[in-house]
């Protein structure tokens, strides 16, 4: 940890492209004075970053940077048994193991189990200290469902879920169903902090070798009609 730590301090002890980034300043300030856009909180007086105070996050990794030091930092408090888990988790993020599938739900080219219908949107929400999957999601509006849809599976083997509930709407409810009839688990508030959740899947769900999954947020919420965000899925071979 002290070896990569020391790899990821570079962004902060080694800068690159330092001409850039006074150059993209320097424009700022020129948008400023000419138009008065406010690309800046306190620069500039605009009402958020998330209202296009884009200045203000320049710094900001589009990595994970900040999740793998804080998860160091979590690491160090705990016996070796524990951090060396972590560590494993760490790099075996991705890996659904044999026989699993895994999808990033809110990258484009990591998604090719997602059901492209009218109402499924990819969104972003906060980064922070999220992992960088965890920015992007599948999102339906409304009454719609997220739908995923998997073919080539083991149809004598047992399978279980894992799922990241991000998005900017942690506080809302969501549910899974497989196969259209089978409750994998009711509605339930979207854990916060984020992080991974499992279930386990009916094996009537899998027993043709396919499995539907829908993901429904609460019904008749109004709203923006956001909610239903979904930004990891691991299906996992047990």
């Amino acid at each position: 940890m002290d070896g990569a730590e020391a790899v990821l301090e570079r962004a902060v002890t080694h800068r690159v492209s330092e001409d850039w980034r006074a150059r993209v300043f320097e424009l700022a300030e020129a948008l400023f004075q000419s138009i008065r856009m406010q690309l800046s909180v306190p620069r500039y007086k605009a009402i958020s970053v998330d209202r296009g105070a884009n200045l203000d996050t320049i710094d900001v990794p589009l990595n994970n940077r900040l999740w793998l030091e804080q998860r160091f930092a979590d690491l160090r408090k705990s016996d070796a048994a524990e951090r060396q888990a972590g560590i494993e988790e760490i790099l075996d993020w991705t890996d659904p193991g044999p026989g699993g599938f895994y999808d990033d739900l809110g990258d484009l080219t990591r998604q090719p189990r997602l059901v492209r219908s009218e109402g499924t949107l990819i969104g972003f929400g906060p980064a922070g200290t999220r992992r960088r999957s965890w920015w992007g999601h599948a999102e339906s509006v409304g009454d719609a469902p997220v739908r995923m849809r998997y073919t080539g599976l083991d149809p004598e083997g047992r399978y279980k879920i894992r799922a990241v509930y991000a998005g900017d709407s942690p506080r809302r409810k969501i549910r899974l169903v497989a196969g259209g009839k089978w409750e994998v688990h009711p509605l339930l508030e979207k854990p916060f902090p984020v992080r991974p959740v499992e279930f386990d899947i009916p094996r009537e769900a899998t027993e043709h070798g396919e499995l539907d999954l829908e993901w429904w947020g609460e019904p008749g919420l109004g709203g923006n009609g956001r909610g239903c965000q979904v930004s990891e899925v691991w299906l996992i071979k047990k």
